[in-house]
């Protein structure tokens, strides 16, 4: 048994991944963010950035059906030579892990804020680590099993939202289109964070037992992450005013203070609880991926010494210094531009170079 077989992905378990690492970097913060810009037409924009990032996922399926038994890595060694491989490899590494990290971060920042105000950040980051390591060590086969289980355990989460809206106003929303279409185009930029996440398709698509319907799973992962971002934005328009969507600093989490069983008092702790198990979806592949990526640079033999590094180098980093929302946001909007020239700009760049050298090949071959 190779490695594909060994750690092969279903087409939902490649579904999962991708939309996991979607949701969860972004389901908090979208609606305070698209709401900024484009106020309560944001959920607009959701939609557009949406219909944008449909062409690179396309590309990043193009491109890896040119390498079916490598990933992009192998591909690129094939075409371009091993040193524009390895540079690759280590922009992806740098790429992946800030994911990872921006993920670790908001996780840590949320527990210390609303569940675990007098635990030691350091200690809450050192618990955190003992999944991240036992799952991510065993590779792309496990993280699939992983991120079918959150996904069949907490689907219903995103529904609880509905039950705000009986007391929310619709008229929130209208009319639509209130301040013309330059406030919902200048957000979209900002919503294509919601999205980053899908690039890991090209170290998916080797393991995936039925390579035709990746294309197909990667459209599926992003119109899940649409639905989601949507239906809680919408929510959050209903029930929020205008002014206190920008003024309020976690509305997805505050909207939850509404929900009220005789049973249980806090609710929103609760699900703040569970939401833990959608955020380790974006940080347990993206430390997976980074150390991939570093092994392959190097021509390792393994993984998890590079994940041991990748954990201990977080876990030095955070007991000197933990960022605050504010630096967290910042850091989150740096990491949009990068992510937009290496999930939207990179795909297009390296289809096109490989379309034009399989045609210059053609042409160069003799009649």
């Amino acid at each position: 048994m190779n490695q594909l077989e060994k750690h092969s992905l279903s087409f939902l378990q490649f579904v999962f991944i991708i939309a996991g690492i979607q949701i969860s970097i972004a389901v908090l913060s979208t609606p305070r963010e698209v709401s900024r810009s484009a106020g309560t037409d944001g959920w607009i924009t959701i939609i557009i950035g949406w219909l944008i990032t449909i062409i690179p996922s396309l590309l990043v399926f193009k491109t890896m059906q040119r390498s079916s038994e490598g990933t992009i890595l192998d591909l690129l060694r094939r075409r371009l030579g091993r040193w524009i491989a390895v540079l690759f490899a280590l922009i992806m590494a740098v790429y992946l892990g800030s994911l990872a990290y921006i993920g670790l971060l908001r996780t840590l920042l949320i527990i210390r804020v609303w569940l675990l105000q007098n635990t030691s950040p350091f200690v809450v980051l050192l618990l955190l680590f003992i999944p991240t390591y036992i799952v991510a060590r065993e590779g792309p086969k496990l993280l699939g099993r992983f991120a079918e289980v959150i996904f069949y355990f907490l689907f219903w989460l995103p529904l609880i939202y509905l039950l705000p809206m009986k007391q929310g106003r619709w008229l929130n929303l209208i009319p639509i289109v209130k301040e013309g279409w330059g406030p919902i185009l200048s957000a979209v930029p900002g919503v294509l964070f919601a999205y980053l996440g899908f690039i890991v398709a090209y170290f998916l698509y080797p393991h995936l037992t039925n390579k035709k319907y990746a294309g197909a799973g990667i459209l599926l992962a992003n119109t899940i992450t649409m639905a989601t971002n949507l239906l809680i934005t919408l929510v959050c328009f209903i029930y929020f005013s205008p002014n206190e969507m920008v003024e309020i600093n976690q509305p997805v989490i505050t909207v939850l203070k509404t929900i009220q069983f005789k049973f249980v008092e806090r609710i929103e702790v609760i699900f703040i609880s569970l939401y833990i198990g959608i955020y380790s979806l974006i940080w347990i592949p993206c430390l997976y991926f980074t150390a991939y990526c570093l092994k392959w640079a190097r021509n390792g033999a393994g993984e998890r010494s590079y994940l041991i590094g990748l954990l201990f180098l977080i876990g030095i980093g955070t007991y000197f210094f933990i960022p605050t929302f504010n630096q967290s946001d910042w850091l989150e909007h740096q990491l949009t531009k990068f992510g937009i020239v290496i999930e939207y700009i990179l795909p297009i760049t390296i289809w096109i170079y490989l379309v034009i050298q399989e045609r210059l090949r053609q042409e160069g071959q003799p009649g």
